[in-house]
């Protein structure tokens, strides 16, 4: 049976206008953070964004979470579209999309015990009585492998992967149909990360709760993830089933960025791949295939013509002429 889709981005732009002057100001330009993407996430999968910082992953997880409007294009969770909802629909949709971010001690208020800040989405939810939040706060608090009387704790008293654990708690508490997790991980030690990895999983499975997981270590993304897209300078350049991705990588900047990040294979010969300067500015983005002047394996139509997102086998999607269809 194939998974209800859950999650729609569909043409998504963000474009940020830069000016000049404080009483007579002079438009600059526009930033272009995210410049028409789309994808879906099916309830229950988990969709992985990776990129080098400033490729617009950021904008994109906070578009999602409706705390920017979009220049262009639409999110859809369930069939409708979330911006430009206000009340009680707002309040819905703050329900159905919870996030879990970087650092749990920057996200974690701490002057409230744990059990008021898991308590904090109920409330504004009106979602039962206390008596009825109290037993949610201590079925949250088990499910992630805490204890109900930690509850009447400051976060100062945990360490970083049970400080984690309780922003899970807390952006579980609503029950939401999609969680937002931005680098859940990158800031734990490694002996933590495989906890806290196999915890989502576990949640994931139980509760069919879809995940777009924004990260920069490869490794997190092909244990956690189902689909992989790759973004540079706001586009998607490849997209596909993770699994696939992986096993078979077309863009060269995802060659590039794989060969940096992922440990070389004992059984297969790859050479590290070294990109020539550095990323060009969103403001003025090259023209044509926006990483030609970059790219290795650069044509003189690159620097002309802007190549589209492709299928080139059942699934596997890639933005390169390198792999048009003969």
């Amino acid at each position: 049976m194939i998974p209800e889709t859950l999650l729609r981005v569909e043409r998504l732009r963000k474009h940020y206008p830069v000016t000049k002057g404080i009483l007579f100001t002079k438009s600059l330009g526009f930033v272009r953070a995210v410049d028409d993407i789309s994808f879906t996430i099916a309830a229950g999968e988990t969709l992985g964004l990776v990129g080098e910082s400033g490729c617009g992953k950021t904008t994109t997880s906070k578009l999602i979470l409706n705390l920017e409007e979009p220049t262009d294009g639409q999110v859809l969770l369930q069939g409708k579209p979330i911006h430009g909802l206000r009340g009680e629909a707002l309040r819905e949709y703050r329900a159905l999309a919870q996030a879990v971010f970087q650092d749990p001690w920057s996200s974690l208020n701490p002057r409230m015990t744990v059990g008021r800040t898991i308590a904090e989405s109920l409330i504004v939810t009106g979602w039962g009585s206390g008596e009825e939040i109290a037993e949610r706060i201590r079925e949250l608090l088990d499910q992630v492998g805490l204890r109900a009387e930690q509850a009447m704790q400051y976060p100062h008293e945990f360490s970083g992967g049970q400080r984690q654990r309780i922003a899970l708690a807390a952006a579980l508490a609503s029950r939401p149909k999609l969680i937002v997790l931005d680098e859940p991980v990158s800031a734990l030690d490694v002996s933590i990360r495989a906890q806290i990895m196999n915890l989502l999983k576990d949640i994931q499975a139980r509760d069919n709760v879809a995940y777009l997981l924004v990260a920069h270590d490869l490794a997190t993304v092909r244990h956690m993830t189902d689909q992989t897209a790759v973004m540079y300078l706001g586009r998607i350049v490849e997209y596909a089933p993770t699994k696939l991705l992986f096993g078979n990588v077309l863009h060269p900047y995802t060659k590039a960025l794989f060969s940096a990040v992922l440990p070389p294979r004992p059984n297969r010969q790859e050479d590290e791949i070294v990109l020539a300067g550095d990323v060009p500015s969103p403001l003025n983005p090259p023209g044509g295939c926006r990483f030609h002047t970059r790219c290795p394996f650069a044509m003189a139509r690159c620097a002309r013509e802007e190549p589209q997102l492709h299928e080139v086998e059942p699934g596997h999607l890639v933005s390169c002429f390198l792999h048009e269809a003969a």
